[in-house]
């Protein structure tokens, strides 16, 4: 006979689980950085963290259910790049923000697909290929901004990146909405499972009657779109777009998921986790910015963090 777990029993697995775990870790931040910035736990402060974590917040949501179909895509800092720059130009020659902000999708749908179409039909690595239109994109911000700032927008475009609903920022309950829907997704829908089983064994899938290669596509075109709507909130908080625009965003992004409990491999994970891990992210970045540690500093930090995210999970 079945034996079931007492309440204490419950409850000690709970305070044993990972998620309880990066719970501990955001605790641990906020009274380690509220002791040693003085700025920190100020109302306008916590609202800037709420602020730069929606805009990575967005990205993550696609870049994990990349990880979890055992794909990866580094270019998402460079499409940043593009979808700003292309939504900023529109602006800056005096279109309809309606106009720019569906231009920087459609672009970011463009490159997203570009992805999809080469890593799902020509069936080549994913790392290989979004390593070289990293690199491809990031040329096209400079050849597009020529070194220099687009800026230049209207006033009322500035709300979406720094206006609020009832004291929380406009982008903060975009990325509630997109988090449920995304969850949902993965845990109430055919497509999820698609993406659970790509990601145990694609081969398997594929010899079940699922069209593995459109999945891809599909995926990256995803990743590129909600890329390109982080990037408009991005630019509209930031008040121009650079050709560095998003630099750095993949590394931060996929040491989220990772601590998170994504499984590089994919296969297994919870976009919960991801979301835990950029709250831990963003809180670390933003409090050694207040303590005027060097951005060389900061990467070094979150490249150990990667590391030991990849040995926890290996181990």
């Amino acid at each position: 006979m079945a034996q079931h777990a007492t309440p204490r029993e419950n409850l000690l697995r709970a305070l044993k689980s990972r998620y309880a775990l990066l719970t501990g870790i955001i605790a641990v931040e906020f009274l380690l950085f509220g002791f040693l910035a003085p700025y920190f736990l100020t109302v306008g402060n916590l609202l800037n963290i709420l602020r730069q974590i929606s805009e990575i917040g967005m990205i993550s949501i696609p870049l994990t259910f990349l990880l979890l179909s055992g794909h990866m895509d580094l270019s998402v800092g460079s499409i940043v790049g593009v979808c700003g720059i292309v939504c900023g130009m529109i602006l800056r020659a005096g279109q309809p923000i309606a106009l720019a902000v569906l231009a920087g999708i459609a672009a970011g749908a463009a490159v997203g697909f570009i992805n999809g179409v080469i890593v799902g039909k020509l069936k080549i690595q994913a790392v290989v290929v979004t390593i070289g239109t990293q690199v491809m994109f990031r040329g096209l911000c400079y050849i597009m901004t020529s070194g220099r700032a687009v800026s230049g927008y209207p006033l009322s475009f500035f709300v979406l990146g720094n206006g609020d609903v009832m004291g929380l920022p406009i982008s903060v309950l975009v990325l509630a909405i997109c988090y449920i829907g995304a969850w949902f997704t993965l845990e109430r829908t055919y497509f999820g499972r698609y993406i659970l089983a790509i990601g145990n064994n694609q081969n398997t899938t594929r010899y079940s009657g699922i069209r593995v290669d459109r999945v891809k596509i599909l995926l990256f075109t995803f990743c590129g779109v909600m890329t390109a709507i982080a990037s408009v909130f991005l630019i509209s908080r930031l008040s121009s777009a650079e050709a560095t625009l998003g630099s750095g965003y993949e590394l931060d992004i996929i040491t989220a998921a990772l601590i998170g409990g994504i499984d590089i491999n994919g296969g297994s994970g919870k976009l919960q986790g991801t979301f835990l891990g950029i709250l831990i992210i963003g809180i670390l970045r933003n409090g050694l910015n207040l303590m005027g540690l060097s951005v060389i500093y900061q990467s070094i930090i979150l490249g150990v963090l990667l590391l030991a995210a990849v040995a926890k999970r290996k181990g």
